[in-house]
């Protein structure tokens, strides 16, 4: 019983989460465009705040569902020509 009582929360928290994640994705994607950096040069110029922030976000691997799927649905909504 505790078992699906946890599982439920995950899912609900994951739930809630996406639409955080694909707009952190959808924000660093247009700022790489406009900006015409890669990701890499991007997070060279933050600062330590923003940073640490960035990477709590997407570093958790308590979030990892959540942020594999928003970058599932990112991918689908905005095909990128290679």
């Amino acid at each position: 019983m505790l078992g699906i009582v946890i599982a439920s929360v995950l899912v609900i928290y994951w739930a809630i989460l996406i639409p955080t994640q694909y707009q952190n994705i959808a924000a660093t994607k247009e700022e790489s465009r406009k900006l015409g950096k890669h990701h890499n040069e991007i997070n060279e110029e933050m600062s330590f705040e923003q940073q640490q922030l960035q990477y709590n976000l997407q570093g958790n691997l308590f979030n990892l569902p959540a942020t594999l799927v928003a970058m599932l649905i990112y991918k689908i909504r905005n095909p990128e020509k290679q």
